[in-house]
């Protein structure tokens, strides 16, 4: 008798960890699903970057997936405002006609609307109001960043007075505020487009646009910018809300010379080995003098993991031995950056635990 309550109460233990272990992983998916993706950057080193076109076809562009090295959000507040941060990323259908949405417009490229409300959970996955185009770069050894594109008024039902802006942002790495860039007359660099305003037809309308990024977005792991549409609210809003596009997104920037080894503080990486790396990796540069150095490693995502202060190289040859093992560092792509009076070198490397 004592083995038979043994028995039930060993199995009922079993159960409950079984529920226990399900609760536990449906709530660490449900909070992966929950914050907004960063995307993967594009290194400036492979040349410029062009998105000329979004296509609607499912077989395409499925939901959920995006742009290269794009990513969509949204956010569960209607009509969302400036300052009003996107909490997921954007997982329906790009070929929805109604409700909150965005949309693939083919050549003429990515349609942001809102709605009164947002798509039924039975069209796709967490459905929310959009929303923001978030586009991550990789500037290292690039300056005079330029970014070029088109937004624009797509279309509008009927007479309306609420108004709706594009505008364009920026940050370094994937966290923190996003700041304005000002255009020639100190105002920030957005489509502000109010000649639909109470009028009717509305004729599409484009403006071209064309920025360069400040001085500290140059030489950097991850520098994100993004469109955002945004409301600007009024008490006495009536009437649908516009279909705003962005277009032609195009990229490009211009080396940042190499050090002369013949120039004061000259120095430069020769090899980090092995690469990939396990446990640990050896930091070859040539330096022109005796001077100080500063060494950090930094992940993809701009973040430094470490940073070794004041090492002292000689001239000529420099070997430095650094223990990955002390940094408990996962598998995955990071960078090793050497810095010296205000002048820095990276080399990507590769762990392997």
């Amino acid at each position: 008798m004592i083995f038979y309550y043994f028995h039930i109460i060993m199995r009922i233990l079993t159960i409950n960890t079984y529920l226990f272990i399900f609760i536990f992983l449906t709530f660490i998916v449900n909070q992966l699903d929950s914050q907004p993706t960063s995307p993967i950057p594009y290194d400036l080193a492979n040349g410029t970057y062009r998105l000329l076109s979004w296509d609607s076809t499912a077989t395409i562009n499925p939901d959920g997936t995006y742009p290269p090295n794009m990513i969509f959000h949204q956010t569960v507040k209607q009509d969302p405002q400036l300052n009003d941060e996107m909490e997921t990323d954007w997982k329906c259908p790009y070929n929805l006609d109604s409700r909150s949405r965005i949309e693939g417009l083919g050549d003429d490229g990515i349609g942001f609307i809102n709605t009164g409300k947002t798509q039924d959970d039975s069209v796709c996955f967490n459905p929310g109001y959009v929303g923001e185009a978030v586009l991550a770069l990789r500037t290292i050894n690039y300056k005079n960043i330029n970014i070029s594109w088109i937004a624009g008024l797509v279309g509008l039902s009927g007479i309306s007075n609420r108004q709706y802006c594009i505008r364009f942002q920026y940050r370094l790495g994937n966290s923190g505020n996003f700041y304005d860039l000002s255009d020639s007359v100190c105002k920030p660099v957005e489509y502000n487009y109010s000649g639909y305003l109470n009028n009717y037809p509305h004729p599409p309308h484009e403006q071209s646009f064309s920025v360069i990024l400040p001085q500290e977005a140059e030489d950097r792991i991850l520098v994100q910018v993004r469109w955002k549409y945004y409301y600007i609210p009024s008490d006495s809003a009536s009437g649908t809300r516009p279909k705003l596009k962005i277009d032609d997104i195009d990229v490009k920037a211009d080396i940042i010379n190499s050090v002369q080894m013949n120039e004061p503080n000259g120095f430069k990486i020769c090899t980090l080995s092995p690469n990939p790396a396990c446990s640990k990796i050896e930091l070859r540069f040539l330096a022109t003098f005796e001077n100080y150095f500063d060494i950090e490693i930094i992940d993809v995502f701009g973040c430094v993991i470490t940073k070794l202060i004041n090492y002292k190289s000689m001239e000529g040859n420099n070997i430095v031995g650094l223990d990955l093992s002390l940094f408990n560092l996962n598998s995955g792509i990071y960078f090793l950056k050497l810095i010296s009076n205000g002048t820095s070198e990276y080399m990507k490397f590769i762990v392997i635990n």
